[in-house]
């Protein structure tokens, strides 16, 4: 094995620290512990409410109103994870399966596509920017919340 497996390995590793970190946060809409894994130049495309995001004040506002609209408790369950790490920026997609539980105990989630670009920053790597997508059926316009990989 040579430094530069080891390093890729490492910043793999630490990568998928953060998204980790990103995921016990989000479960718990803990906005504080979320956004510690943003960087302040955060770029993020929703699924949701906005075509573009910037900036760490404008997303807090935005995942702030995501969590109000979900005050049951919250699901996120990420699957599929894949991790690309150079010594300075890495990328990384998976499925997330989203949504909150109803007031009457019923399950309200879908899966979405996510992709994450991260950049490592002296306080080490956070995320620059993020994507979330759902598929939507060309004939009827219509997002496809029904899929399940």
């Amino acid at each position: 094995m040579n430094d530069k497996t080891l390093s890729g390995n490492a910043d793999q590793a630490a990568v998928r620290e953060v998204l980790e970190r990103w995921l016990a946060a989000a479960r718990k809409s803990d906005l504080d512990g979320i956004f510690s894994c943003y960087a302040d130049e955060i770029v993020a495309y929703d699924a949701i409410l906005a075509l573009r995001i910037a900036g760490t004040e404008a997303y807090r506002k935005h995942w702030q109103a995501c969590i109000e609209m979900c005050p049951g408790p919250v699901l996120f369950q990420m699957g599929e994870l894949k991790v690309e790490a150079g010594t300075d920026v890495a990328f990384a997609f998976y499925l997330l399966r989203c949504g909150a539980v109803d007031d009457k105990g019923a399950e309200q989630a879908s899966w979405m596509r996510v992709t994450v670009c991260l950049k490592k920053k002296a306080a080490g790597w956070r995320i620059v920017h993020e994507h979330f997508s759902a598929p939507f059926d060309p004939q009827t316009n219509k997002a496809m919340f029904n899929l399940a990989p």
